[in-house]
């Protein structure tokens, strides 16, 4: 019995620890701040597949597959 427990843990362990870097989300954009976040095929982000952008005005524009290993950036609104 706590052979099985022990594997069912082990195995548990595994599984998450294969979970990739990718499976975060984007920090969310602060108010006062215009955020862009770039989508990319590969973790050396050389493959750009989407992009989200939060405009100062609440709009927001998107384009391609938001999904992947992600660069995120920000940059305060001007008045």
């Amino acid at each position: 019995m706590i052979r099985r427990v022990l594997a069912v843990t082990v195995l548990a362990a595994a599984t998450l620890a294969t979970v990739p870097s990718a499976a975060q989300a984007a920090p969310r954009c602060p108010a006062g701040y215009e955020c862009n976040t770039q989508y990319f095929s590969d973790a050396a982000r050389t493959n750009l597949v989407g992009v989200k952008t939060e405009f100062c005005d609440g709009e927001v524009s998107t384009w391609g597959r938001l999904a992947g290993y992600i660069s995120w950036s920000s940059s305060p609104c001007r008045d």
